[in-house]
């Protein structure tokens, strides 16, 4: 039987990762009618990592911890991880199977937000923070 509250967090997770992209698409389209499409994507990338982080903490994992600035650091760290992670699979997907670039990307995408979860959940909104 699976957990009800893991079921739960997971299914946060899902509606919090589909949040952050609408809202970071709209900022790209906002952004872009002054921009240009590399600089729009730039500006629209910190405000959708501080809703992802915010959303996931209070929402997701219902964390209450007051130590921010340090879980802030951790998921940073995590983002920069899970994004290499997410780059090496798609890069040997490339070029080791036959799948279209879209497929290995979902495949990597899919990767990545597992490592994220668990990380999230272990780590960076943990009850007690470990160190």
């Amino acid at each position: 039987m699976v957990n009800q509250d893991l079921f739960r967090r997971v299914a946060r997770f899902a509606v919090v990762g589909g949040t952050v992209m609408v809202f970071f698409s709209a900022l790209n389209w906002f952004f872009g009618q002054w921009l240009g499409r590399q600089a729009a994507f730039l500006v629209s990338y910190p405000p959708a990592i501080v809703l992802h982080f915010c959303l996931n903490k209070w929402w997701t994992f219902g964390c209450q911890r007051t130590d921010a600035v340090r879980q802030l650091g951790e998921y940073l760290v995590m983002v920069v991880v899970t994004f290499v992670l997410q780059w090496a699979v798609f890069t040997v997907l490339s070029a080791w199977t036959p799948l279209s670039g879209w497929l290995a990307a979902a495949m990597a995408n899919a990767a990545q937000m597992i490592v994220t979860f668990v990380i999230m959940q272990r780590k960076v909104f943990a009850g007690v923070p470990v160190g």
